[in-house]
């Protein structure tokens, strides 16, 4: 668990990984908004292999909270925002491409925003445990497989690459995305 903390206030956020099979992505989702409202929580779930580890996904919630404490968010919802704060684009549908969840069997990582450790923890529990996800926090390690893929999906360049590492750059990408207000 991390906590956060700006213009929004304090915040809990937990950040897990693991491997599901996904057979219906709405059914998913529609399961995920259950668990977040009865537990008061926001959460989503990403492409594992579009995170580039747990730094990537506390960086794009703490700034996703400030745009929305500040009125500067672009999405109606805190859920959607983080999609795109990870993304480091606003446009929602470009986003999801870049970091969303497919069918099929793939790694996942799940950001959970809430006020309070436990909330989170209750809520996180739950989606495990509800969604089949078989808990495996190395999906959000940067491997050589992974930076390849993160290289191509954030479009960095080779240039790029001899200046900071794959993941310097990605928080670079995402800390832009302000800028663009």
């Amino acid at each position: 668990m991390f906590e956060l903390e700006g213009s929004f206030g304090k915040r809990v956020v937990g950040i897990i990984g693991g491997r599901v099979k996904i057979r219906n992505i709405n059914e998913l989702l529609r399961k995920l908004a259950e668990i977040d409202r009865e537990n008061r929580t926001t959460s989503q779930i990403f492409d594992a292999s579009r995170v580039a580890g747990k730094i990537h996904l506390l960086h794009a919630a703490h700034l996703a909270l400030a745009a929305r404490a500040t009125g500067k968010g672009f999405a109606q919802s805190l859920d959607i925002e983080l999609i795109c704060w990870v993304a480091g684009l606003r446009q929602i549908e470009r986003a999801l491409k870049r970091v969303g969840i497919r069918r099929g069997e793939q790694s996942v990582a799940l950001l959970t925003i809430g006020d309070a450790h436990q909330q989170v923890q209750c809520a996180q529990r739950e989606i495990v445990k509800r969604l089949e996800i078989r808990r495996d926090d190395k999906v959000l390690e940067i491997t050589s497989d992974k930076s390849g893929d993160l290289i191509r999906s954030f479009s960095i360049r080779e240039q790029e690459l001899k200046t900071a590492s794959v993941s310097e750059l990605i928080l670079e990408r995402v800390a832009l995305l302000s800028l663009q207000h």
